[in-house]
């Protein structure tokens, strides 16, 4: 037999499975969190408005949440958190907040 046209079409065979894998994964992660990434993304900006800049998908303590980064209309880096399965906005965080150390190193 012709080894390239097996290879060919084992290629090809390859590359349909992986399309439809693709196709289930999104599917799965739209049922099982509730929300579109669009959904979640105008959630985000209704929060702060500005320019979209990425938005992924976590497991957490607080279960499955999305984190949305935005540039604020003031120039401001800002990470809204929103829970995956209500679409409740948990935090809002501009760049440098939270539980980072103290830039100086002085320990209490």
């Amino acid at each position: 037999m012709n080894t390239k046209l097996i290879t060919g079409c084992a290629l090809s065979g390859l590359v349909v499975a992986g399309g439809i894998a693709t196709m289930v994964s999104a599917q799965t992660v739209a049922e099982a969190t509730n929300l579109t990434e669009e959904q979640v993304i105008e959630i985000a900006l209704m929060e702060v408005p500005g320019e979209l800049m990425e938005v992924e998908l976590e497991d957490s303590r607080k279960g499955q949440i999305y984190e949305v980064e935005i540039t604020a209309e003031d120039g401001t880096e800002v990470e809204v958190e929103i829970a995956a399965s209500t679409g409740e906005v948990l935090k809002v965080e501009a760049d440098g907040e939270g539980c980072d150390k103290d830039d100086d190193g002085d320990r209490a």
